[in-house]
C-alpha cells in the first residue's frame, strides 16, 4: 500500500532527479568560442555571478583546487571567516544550478567538478579526440583528430581576461595547434594536399608563432594546391607579419625557397599526380582569403 500523497510525491520525484548524474542530454558546457551551460535545455540559473565564476574555474583546472587557492585565485581574498563562508554559499548555488548535489567533490582538501560534469564540455571533447588519435594509426588517427578538431569552436571562455582564464585558453589553444598541425601531416603523407594546406592554414591562424619552418611548409603546399602566386602572396604577407609584429626578417632559407616557388619549380616531389582543390586559404587575413584582384588571378591560374 503506498502511503505517499501528491505532495511528498513530487518531493520524492525532485529529490531523485537531483541526486541522479548529469548525461549529455541534461547538461551540456560550451566554453570555446561561447560561454553557456545548459541545465535540461535550460540555460543554468547561477542566482549569482560568483557561482558562475566558480564554476568556469573549477573547469580550467580539472585536477582540483584548495580553498585557499580558491579564495586567492578568483576573489583575491585571504583566508579569514568571511571566505569560508561566501565560498560554501557559493559552492552550494553551483551545485543547486547544475541541478546535482554531487557535482563538485572535494578528495583530500581539493575541490574539483566531478567527472560527469567535466564529460558534459566541449574542453572534453577536445582532449578526448586528441586521446584517442595519440592511441590510434592511420584513418582512425584522423578521424580521432578531426572530431576533436570539430569540438574546438573558437577560443576558450572568450572575452574572460582573469589570469586563470587566460593561462587554461593558451594552454588549450596550443593543443588545437598541436592537433592541426598533426592532421595537415596526416593528410600530407596521404598525398591529400588540400586537407594538408586546410589543417595548417587553421593551425597558423590561431598561432602564427608556432615556427618559421611551418610557414615554409605552407609556402611549399599552396605552391601545389593554389599555384605559385598564392605561395608567394603567403610569403609576402609573412615577411610583413614579421616585420611589424617582431622588427625581424625571415630565415635565408625561406626567402630562397620563395626564389624557387617564383621559377616554377615542383618543390613537393610527394605531390605529382595529387588531386589537389582550389581553396584559397590565407592565415594572415582575418577572413582567410586572398584580398582583391589576387584571388581572381588564382581562379585563373588554377
Amino acid at each position: 500500500m503506498n502511503d505517499m500523497t501528491p505532495r511528498t510525491a513530487a518531493k520524492s520525484s525532485r529529490a531523485a532527479r537531483r541526486a541522479t548524474p548529469p548525461t549529455s542530454s541534461t547538461l551540456r558546457v560550451r566554453t570555446l568560442g561561447a560561454r553557456e551551460v545548459l541545465v535540461n535545455g535550460a540555460v543554468a540559473e547561477w542566482h549569482a555571478a560568483s557561482a558562475r565564476d566558480l564554476f568556469f574555474y573549477l573547469l580550467s583546472f580539472p585536477e582540483g583546487r584548495t580553498r585557499e587557492e580558491i579564495w586567492e585565485g578568483l576573489w583575491e581574498l585571504g583566508p579569514d571567516a568571511a571566505s569560508g563562508n561566501r565560498f560554501r554559499v557559493t559552492l552550494h548555488r553551483l551545485r543547486t544550478a547544475l541541478g546535482w548535489p554531487e557535482a563538485v567533490v572535494e578528495e583530500y582538501g581539493r575541490y574539483r567538478l566531478a567527472p560527469e560534469v567535466f564529460r558534459a564540455s566541449d574542453v572534453h571533447d577536445v582532449y578526448a579526440g586528441l586521446r584517442d588519435a595519440d592511441l590510434a594509426a592511420g584513418a582512425e588517427k584522423l578521424a580521432a583528430l578531426q572530431r576533436a578538431l570539430g569540438a574546438y569552436s573558437g577560443d576558450y571562455l572568450p572575452g574572460e581576461s582573469a589570469e586563470w582564464a587566460t593561462q587554461a585558453r593558451e594552454e588549450h589553444r596550443a593543443a588545437y595547434v598541436r592537433a592541426c598541425v598533426e592532421l595537415s601531416l596526416l593528410h600530407c603523407e596521404r598525398t591529400e594536399c588540400g586537407g594538408a594546406v586546410s589543417a595548417l592554414v587553421r593551425a597558423l591562424r590561431a598561432d602564427p608563432f608556432i615556427g618559421e619552418n611551418y610557414h615554409q611548409k605552407l609556402m611549399t603546399c599552396l605552391s601545389v594546391v593554389e599555384g605559385k602566386y598564392a605561395a608567394i602572396e603567403h610569403y609576402r604577407r609573412f615577411i610583413k607579419f614579421l616585420r611589424d609584429d617582431l622588427g625581424d626578417t625571415p630565415m635565408n632559407e625561406t626567402t630562397q625557397l620563395a626564389e624557387r616557388i617564383k621559377t616554377g619549380e615542383h618543390i613537393c616531389v610527394g605531390s605529382r599526380g595529387s588531386d589537389a582543390t582550389l581553396t584559397l586559404n590565407c592565415p594572415l587575413t582575418p577572413d582567410g582569403h586572398c584580398p582583391g584582384v589576387l584571388g581572381e588571378l588564382l581562379q585563373l591560374e588554377g
